[in-house]
């Protein structure tokens, strides 16, 4: 109730001061008095007209918006991928930025039929601010995200609406904001100057031409109401979440043929301090690449899994299944709980209700069950970690890659884990590889790699 209460003295202090004016001024077709508004509101609540002519200007916006935004869809990610795209339309683009409304509309008077004009114009306004922004958006996708979706063969579906969408969110919907506070101003601008039939602007003018300065008001108190309506209704349209999408089935696929699967690496090089790598992990092992910070553990795993393309040589390696991957940069969604997060890469190939019974036992084996339905910036960055792991370790793939999977867990918690993933290596017989520094995560390892026998330089 707080919240409304100064707003509403704040509107009530507005009509006594406007009350007072009116009766000061004593001019009622200038400066009309309260109830002379009133009067004009319900006039124009008892006409078709009023309605007909409120209709047609919120489609007049509404199709502006959407023809806008679908051609601002289509345009930003050509010209994210097309430079020289974009920098054939950027002219055009500032040009339409930067061009008055009011000279749109005397050009567009010349050549177009009145009742077209509002539409063209509120499309001329908010195509560029809704490019720019969408641009923006695009150009700052988080490439970690990406790498997430690539590695565990996230569905399409999923893949545009949990990670791509969410990143997008804010620029879009700052740009429809502005777009549709300008887009309503100039649509109404448009049809005054255009005097059309059915419209708001095409009222207004009518009632300016005749001085019928109370309903000439109304309709503009009309006006700022919808753009008040609209700012409103984006805002609630930003809160909008999407659920993971999962298939109604679990596929009968066939095995992972864990016995036949191997990583081969043939004179692999790559541009960062040039690696010269010939070595193949054998399936059932866990290997560790143990290495100072910096020396390219990093850049080799990211190579082996594909992340990374070597300037030279080889990988040999069966992606078809995807790969179980611990980043060391998280790459959990914001927007997702930490169940949800585990539950995102099995959606492909699990019901929901399978994928949430996996989710939720590797999530107890990371001492994670009780804090399942929060979100990562609620959780510490050890929490997090966990959650990741638990997110590879359900992952059915016959290759489980871990870059410093340990930060931030503390020594017994940690030693649990590798209890629990050699445990399981029995059972599943992965290709394990992971990166690591410290001696004691090494224990993992069944063989520990050195940069002398991986043989990168």
């Amino acid at each position: 109730m707080k919240k409304y209460l100064i707003p509403l003295v704040s509107i009530a202090f507005f009509l006594l001061v406007w009350q007072l004016l009116a009766l000061w001024i004593d001019k009622p077709m200038l400066f009309p008095a309260l109830d002379g508004l009133f009067v004009a509101i319900g006039k124009l609540l008892l006409s078709i007209r009023f309605y007909v002519s409120l209709l047609v200007t919120l489609l007049r916006g509404l199709a502006g918006m959407l023809l806008s935004l679908g051609l601002v869809v289509v345009f930003s990610f050509l010209f994210v991928r097309a430079k020289w795209l974009y920098e054939l339309f950027r002219p055009i683009l500032a040009f339409m930025r930067s061009v008055p409304v009011i000279s749109f509309i005397l050009l567009a008077l010349i050549f177009m039929h009145a009742e077209g004009i509002p539409l063209l114009i509120g499309f001329l306004v908010m195509f560029p601010l809704l490019t720019e922004n969408l641009m923006n958006g695009l150009q700052n996708l988080d490439p970690g995200l990406n790498r997430l979706s690539d590695q565990f063969l996230i569905g399409h579906r999923n893949h545009q609406l949990l990670i791509t969408y969410p990143q997008l969110k804010p620029f879009l919907y700052s740009g429809l904001a502005s777009a549709m506070g300008f887009g309503w101003r100039a649509i109404i601008m448009g049809e005054v100057l255009a005097q059309t039939t059915f419209g708001i602007g095409g009222e207004m003018k009518k009632a300016q031409s005749f001085i019928d300065v109370p309903e000439l008001i109304v309709w503009t108190l009309i006006a700022v109401f919808i753009g008040y309506l609209s700012d409103k209704g984006i805002g609630r349209l930003s809160r909008l979440k999407f659920p993971l999408h999962f298939v109604r089935s679990t596929p009968e696929k066939e095995s992972l043929r864990l016995s036949s699967q191997h990583i081969r690496l043939k004179g692999v090089e790559y541009r960062y301090g040039v690696f010269y790598v010939n070595y193949e992990f054998q399936q059932g092992k866990i290997y560790g690449i143990s290495a100072p910070s910096g020396a390219g553990k990093t850049t080799l795993l990211n190579l082996i899994s594909g992340i990374l393309t070597p300037t030279a040589g080889t990988v040999v390696m069966d992606r078809s299944y995807g790969v179980a991957f611990v980043f060391q940069e998280l790459a959990l969604l914001d927007e997702l709980t930490a169940i949800e997060n585990v539950m995102l890469p099995l959606a492909q190939n699990h019901t929901k209700a399978m994928s949430a019974q996996l989710a939720a036992e590797m999530l107890k084996e990371m001492d994670m069950e009780a804090l399942s339905d929060k979100y990562p910036e609620e959780l510490s960055f050890g929490q997090q970690q966990r959650v990741a792991i638990a997110r590879a370790l359900a992952y059915p793939s016959p290759f489980l890659f871990m870059d410093e999977p340990f930060k931030g867990i503390d020594d017994s918690t940690r030693n649990k884990i590798i209890n629990y993933i050699k445990e399981q290596q029995s059972v599943k017989q992965q290709i394990v590889i992971f990166t690591s520094h410290q001696s004691e995560e090494l224990e993992l390892a069944d063989v520990v790699l050195t940069p002398d026998e991986i043989a990168y330089y």
